[in-house]
């Protein structure tokens, strides 16, 4: 039997308090009772020994995970074939790897390498203009705006999925769904941009499994936190599902991850397309989502600023969580709150060349996006000054969220933290406590890059000589490659299976 580690022969009247407190902190010690002690003292023993063992073959209705083989036990690594006739060769080498290691650690999505920035010492890599060969014909282009709205349509035009990229991509879609058929208690649903109608040739495929969380019921809107530790344990175990599931096909075979910060989310790569999908469990379509695509069937102008943007930024390696930049979603709330705050201004309904260098200079050099949010219900910015009273009675949602966002970055300027202080802050309109921009920290490369791009723009503009061949505006400011994204589009329209 275990007691306390204080003595009988020290125990006396005078600290009776003591060593009620002492067995009050000691569960197996019952006060005045030695037959509950001595069971609670075996019950707990019996819990350290026994444990429990899972069989070779998983059970019906057990998920056993899987186990890579270089983790299993007995395993031994090939040898290697090549000779070696030194062993200084060995060592250098090994040195190598082991720096190249280092970058690998942050999951990086094929969206980030295939369009590259062009350097003034880059000789091998010129600059391109695929987008030229999908020019409409324009009957009088009296303006350089004019003919940079046709190049920034013709853009829209090269990179959005082909007919023939589509079909496979609804074919891959196709093949995910019944694949996690037994799994999923819901048909796997399209989200992100396939669904908002933003998406590019090489953009991810995202699913989301939809899950019933009764208690927040659309009946009942002010039922329990989506985010609770019980619901994000049951959106694990069934991401673990479909990652067992995903692992035994030979399309996906070694290609599910799970990223390292974030909510959970699973990732795999396909192998004939080379397609990064991502699974995602939520109750239904989240609403920031639905607001793009409806916002986007009203002003199809989105997505043709949106993809200039999108590419002008994807080349300097500034678009994506994963580059501790701007997501795909706060990227679009950028284009809709500069359309709102502009509505009327533009004459013609496109008028896109005039429209991207107002927007490249609007969150250029107008504004501090360190300091400034960036609303887009009712559009406009916020800063310090809506921490001051108003006065008024009842305060609006909106600015209520402001303030939140606002003092979030004012309490980290405070704190010291500067990554925190100087990120976007972008106010979801369906959510206003919610912040579009926070994954991105490398605010001031981002605006750096929107000015280059302005000024490169402006001056090609003003020395424009006429829409002679291969003389393109936009490339002035893209200045990309896009052989690696070439790559990808003949690798997904003839996949390897």
């Amino acid at each position: 039997m275990r007691l306390s580690g204080i003595q009988s022969t020290r125990l006396s009247h005078h600290v009776p308090r003591r060593i009620r407190n002492i067995f009050a902190q000691d569960a197996d010690v019952v006060p005045n009772s030695l037959r509950k002690t001595l069971e609670a003292h075996r019950s707990s023993n019996r819990a350290r020994l026994i444990r429990k063992i899972y069989p070779r073959t998983p059970a019906a209705g057990l998920f056993r995970p899987w186990i890579p083989p270089e983790n299993r036990a007995g395993y031994s690594p090939p040898e290697s074939t090549h000779p070696v006739s030194d062993e200084s060769e060995v060592k250098k080498p090994s040195k190598k790897r082991a720096r190249s290691r280092v970058p690998e650690t942050k999951p990086r999505g094929p969206e980030n390498h295939l369009i590259n920035a062009i350097r003034s010492a880059d000789q091998n890599t010129p600059e391109q203009q695929p987008w030229v060969n999908f020019l409409a014909p324009v009957k009088i282009a009296s303006d350089a705006a004019t003919h940079l709205d046709a190049e920034i349509q013709a853009l829209d035009r090269y990179l959005i999925p082909n007919p023939s990229e589509q079909n496979q991509i609804t074919q891959v879609s196709a093949e995910i769904r019944s694949l996690l058929e037994p799994v999923a208690p819901q048909i796997p649903q399209i989200i992100g941009s396939h669904y908002t109608g933003l998406a590019l040739a090489h953009s991810d495929l995202n699913f989301l499994l939809p899950f019933e969380d009764l208690p927040r019921s659309r009946h009942n809107p002010r039922g329990p936190s989506a985010t609770r530790p019980k619901i994000q344990d049951a959106h694990v175990s069934l991401l673990r599902q479909v990652e067992y599931t995903l692992q035994s096909s030979p399309m996906l075979i070694d290609q599910v991850k799970w990223p390292t910060k974030g909510r959970p989310v699973l990732e795999a790569r396909h192998r004939p397309t080379g397609l990064l999908l991502r699974f995602h469990c939520g109750e239904r379509v989240p609403a920031t989502t639905r607001y793009i695509r409806d916002y986007l069937i009203n002003n199809p102008a989105l997505r043709s600023l949106y993809i200039g943007a999108r590419a002008l930024l994807e080349s300097r390696g500034l678009f994506g969580s994963t580059q501790a930049s701007i997501t795909p979603e706060a990227l679009a709330m950028l284009v809709v709150a500069f359309l709102k705050m502009n509505h009327g201004r533009y004459s013609e309904p496109y008028h896109l060349g005039d429209k991207f260098l107002d927007l490249l200079r609007l969150y250029g050099t107008d504004i501090n996006l360190q300091s400034v949010g960036v609303a887009v219900n009712p559009p406009g910015f916020f800063g310090a000054e809506i921490l001051r009273p108003t006065g008024e009675e009842v305060e609006p949602a909106y600015r209520r969220g402001q303030r939140s966002l606002i003092g979030a970055k004012r309490t980290a300027a405070a704190k010291g933290n500067t990554l925190v202080d100087r990120r976007l802050c972008v106010q979801d309109p369906t959510h206003f406590m919610n912040d579009l921009g926070r994954s991105c920290t490398r605010t001031p490369e981002l605006q750096n890059a929107l000015i280059v791009a302005h000024e490169r723009l402006s001056r090609a503009c003003d020395t424009w000589a006429g829409p002679e061949r291969n003389n393109s505006i936009l490339t002035t400011a893209l200045q990309a490659n896009f052989d690696e994204l070439d790559r990808l589009r003949g690798r997904i329209v003839r996949p390897v299976y």
